[in-house]
């Protein structure tokens, strides 16, 4: 790619040595300097025509015409810096709501447990009639009898979370703190950065082992990242824990927007309340539960067969299974634990009015670029008459729609990693260590340059198109002295039309943002 200009030079120089050497051998033969030069001239034929010919059969041709078209497109949108400016800000206003809340459905919805690699097949499992703010939906013993029944799930984990206090270094902190089953970590797929997980001890899980699994910010934070932090005793509620591993960055437990700083064996319950009651009785629900299918299962099957088991275990112990026993499941992304229950409903709404807001930014654009290319109707036609085509022309136009499209994405993503910060505004006001920033990693870095290519493509190409048809007629633009750019524009159908369509949009967003606030 980079050789092609020295290889011309080359061929230059090819044709320089060979015309000098046939104008010698003329002048040996008795002509003079000046006939013999112009002979070799004649029986050589035209060198530019040559150098065109062989300019053309380069393999980058179309490269240079893109760097050609870009460099052309550059000038064009500095000398109008009204206009540039304008177009951009437009653009990145659709493309930054767009990112923004992208970037929330990506944080949330699509990864609804942040450090685990697969989500797609885990469930989150209730009991009883489906609510908003359910209660955690299970016993300890009815936990323990569905883990070691069923057959559709690679293994189900159990969780309690609640503040608790922390002791044992500088200063008592309070906490978010998470008592869970031996298999937590294990059914999760999270290894420790440091140390192990908890033990596992199924079979004597309600005796517990007074050990805990901390957080990465709580390692970073409380305890300065310190390397030898494993087997070091810290106090919870008072009550001494050895430090057995780190969990890695990112990995924040497993409810949905949610950050847990510290986890501990289920049997420790009991000590860290001052009661056996809930590890014991059946009859006291406590515990959220997720379950990791085993490939090829169905969450429906698998809701069947707990259903079932959870039938025989009524049948059972009647006295405590009273209430509503039916089994329902969800995937993360809706789980009715955590935020996403308030967000799987709320985030398509805002994605939608999103994308009523980028149809308005690219009407306007549409009509901007329409707008311009009446305005340089005259420019068109001299290039078409100097013997541009008309799809040269459009692909010309297209390329300077890409870069205000992309200086477009370049504005919107600072916005964005300034906006993806506001998800919890949405939310209601609670006490709970909520972790709701969104973030512009790379699937965002690419939704926006996609969103703002295409953008340019629909905005930009009815323009281009309109103002190519000056190909069928260009001699009659340049004698056109008389041509009116407002009047073009008056006299435009698609003008109209788009000045109909923003709007309407604008009036249909404006509805739909006040029932959004209203409710």
């Amino acid at each position: 790619m980079f050789r092609r200009r020295r290889s011309a030079d080359d061929f230059a120089e090819e044709i320089k040595s060979h015309f000098e050497l046939e104008a010698d051998e003329l002048q040996s033969e008795g002509l003079s300097e000046e006939e013999a030069r112009r002979r070799a001239r004649v029986e050589f034929g035209n060198a530019q025509t040559a150098q065109e010919r062989f300019y053309l059969r380069s393999r980058i041709v179309w490269f240079d015409n893109l760097l050609h078209d870009i460099k052309f497109a550059s000038r064009q949108l500095i000398r109008n810096p009204s206009f540039a400016s304008v177009a951009i800000v437009t653009l990145a206003l659709g493309i930054a709501a767009n990112s923004t809340i992208f970037s929330w459905i990506n944080s949330t919805l699509l990864d609804p447990i942040p450090g685990i690699a697969h989500t797609s097949d885990m469930i989150t499992i209730m009991r009883g009639e489906r609510s908003e703010h359910p209660t955690p939906p299970f016993s300890y013993l009815d936990f323990a009898d569905l883990r070691d029944s069923t057959r559709s799930f690679t293994g189900l984990l159990a969780y309690h979370d609640d503040y608790m206090a922390i002791t044992g270094s500088e200063k008592p902190e309070r906490i978010y703190v998470a008592l869970v089953s031996s298999n937590y970590f294990e059914v999760l797929g999270v290894r420790p950065i440091l140390g192990r997980s908890l033990e596992s001890t199924a079979p004597n899980e309600r005796l517990g082992t007074a050990e805990a699994v901390l957080g990465y910010g709580l390692w970073q934070n409380h305890f300065g990242a310190d390397p030898s932090i494993i087997g070091k005793i810290v106090h919870i509620n008072l009550h001494p824990y050895t430090i057995v591993g780190v969990a890695p960055e990112g990995f924040q437990g497993c409810k949905s927007g949610l950050r847990e700083d510290l986890w501990i064996p289920l049997g420790m319950d009991s000590q860290v309340w001052g009661s056996d009651r809930r590890i014991k009785n059946r009859d006291t629900p406590w515990l959220n539960v997720l379950g990791k299918l085993k490939p090829g299962v169905d969450h429906r099957q698998a809701e069947n067969e707990l259903n079932i088991l959870m039938q025989r275990l009524a049948e059972r112990f009647p006295d405590a299974h009273q209430g509503p026993n039916m089994i329902s499941s969800d995937p993360l992304w809706r789980s009715p634990f955590g935020a996403n229950v308030y967000l799987y409903g709320t985030l398509p709404i805002l994605f939608a009015l999103a994308l009523v807001l980028l149809l308005l930014a690219r009407a306007n654009l549409a009509n901007l670029l329409l707008v311009r290319s009446v305005a340089r109707r005259r420019e068109f036609a001299i290039r078409l008459s100097i013997g541009a085509t008309r799809w040269r022309l459009v692909l010309q136009l297209m390329v300077e729609n890409a870069l205000i499209a992309l200086a477009g994405a370049g504005l919107a993503l600072l916005l964005t990693k300034w906006t993806a910060h506001g998800l919890s505004a949405f939310l209601p006001p609670t006490t709970l260590p909520l972790t709701l920033n969104g973030r512009v990693d790379r699937t965002v870095l690419v939704a926006a340059i996609m969103i703002s290519l295409l953008t340019a493509a629909v905005s930009g190409v009815l323009p281009a198109l309109r103002a190519s048809r000056l190909a069928l007629a260009p001699v009659s633009a340049l004698k056109d002295e008389a041509l009116n750019t407002s009047g073009g524009i008056h006299k435009s159908r698609l003008a109209g039309g788009l000045v109909v369509g923003q709007i309407a949009l604008s009036l249909l967003l404006l509805v739909c943002a006040g029932l959004f606030v209203r409710s």
